[in-house]
């Protein structure tokens, strides 16, 4: 799995991912401030550099994953591949090899929770308590940034159900899921919302990005509001 120098391969040279990451990386680093004391989580981080990236801007980073016990799709991570990677690249990434309900984190205590295309391989029906549990754990004005894949080859633009790596999962049911606010996305690209036009994406295809698996990415930035 690892080159003999893994410094040598980069923080991205560990996980194969669909192409559609080259735009997904970029944008969650840069859609809100990263700034380094930021307490952050990488939920199915798996072997994915964008945690030791966010560590080497300073930020205390924790990656929650049940790896290969994930109940939807999972990816092989360990403690001790994360360790090896901590010290090729110099970084203190914290692995919490488990479920996110069975992490042992306080609540109201992260600034950021990212999540690159992990959400469409959860079972649907963990979906509510996972945006609740993630609500929990966010300060508040805290932000969960996360990308969805939009498949090609699955409900709305077939009649197949899901595909290998999961389904199409409706926008509009997880920020109905927990009380956070949508500061960032366009409703008319997010499924599940009724502004959703099928026929317009599908007609804009060669303006969008396509993956080498048919996806495209969907961006999007919730925040727990501020009680005053």
């Amino acid at each position: 799995m690892f080159a003999a120098i893994p410094s040598l391969r980069g923080p991205f040279g560990f996980q194969g991912n669909n192409t559609i990451r080259m735009i997904e990386y970029p944008w969650a680093f840069h859609i809100t401030p990263i700034t380094p004391g930021l307490k952050v989580m990488d939920l199915g981080g798996g072997l994915s550099g964008f945690q030791f990236v966010l560590d080497r801007c300073g930020c205390e980073v924790i990656n929650v994953d049940p790896g290969m016990d994930a109940r939807g799709r999972g990816w092989p991570v360990d403690a001790r591949s994360i360790e090896r990677l901590n010290r090729a690249f110099g970084t203190t990434v914290r692995l919490h090899n488990c479920f996110l309900g069975d992490a042992p984190l306080e609540a109201g205590t992260f600034d950021r929770i990212f999540s690159i295309s992990v959400i469409e391989h959860i079972p649907v029906d963990e979906l509510p308590e996972t945006m609740m549990l993630i609500h929990r754990l966010l300060k508040p004005g805290g932000f969960f940034v996360m990308t969805l894949d939009l498949f090609l080859n699955v409900k709305p633009f077939c009649s197949q159900e899901k595909n290998e790596f999961g389904t199409n999962v409706s926008v509009k049911m997880l920020l109905e899921s927990a009380p956070l606010e949508l500061v960032e996305g366009d409703r008319t690209e997010l499924y599940g919302f009724p502004e959703f036009d099928r026929d317009k994406v599908l007609a804009n295809l060669h303006t969008l990005l396509l993956g080498d698996y048919p996806a495209l990415a969907q961006l999007v930035v919730l925040r727990k509001p501020v009680i005053t």
